[in-house]
């Protein structure tokens, strides 16, 4: 629901300077980043094992996961566009890149899609109901 407040222009002010009462809305328009999803995210929690690219494995914790990404927590400092390979249980490994990363946290995008069958495997594998 949107409210609108109309408002207009006063010039001078006492202090010197325009006040502007413009036409003010309670809508929230959340920024594209936020909201360009390509596919929907399950909430779970899963170990998982991650490896860049020359390293070796390192184990992670899946926090979500969808047919095109997830996002995990792990030790490893990882930068944005940084190439990832994934693998869940019984899967071959799954490469990704680094969308963001904040802290102990990271997101990551497939370069191709998990088939929507392979996730709903995946997460009836974690114990997720």
């Amino acid at each position: 629901m949107q409210q609108v407040i109309p408002g207009s222009w006063s010039f001078p002010s006492e202090f010197g300077t325009p006040f502007l009462s413009g036409e003010l809305t309670t809508e929230v328009h959340p920024s594209s980043e936020l909201t360009s999803r390509k596919s929907e995210r399950v909430s779970l929690e899963m170990g998982a094992g991650l490896r860049q690219r020359g390293g070796t494995g390192v184990a992670i914790q899946i926090l979500d996961l969808s047919t095109d990404g997830f996002r995990a927590s792990t030790h490893l400092q990882l930068a944005k566009g940084t190439d990832v390979w994934l693998r869940l249980p019984g899967l071959e490994p799954y490469q990704a890149r680094v969308m963001w990363a904040k802290g102990n946290f990271v997101g990551c995008a497939f370069e191709r899609p998990l088939h929507p069958a392979v996730l709903d495997m995946i997460v009836k594998k974690s114990g997720r109901p």
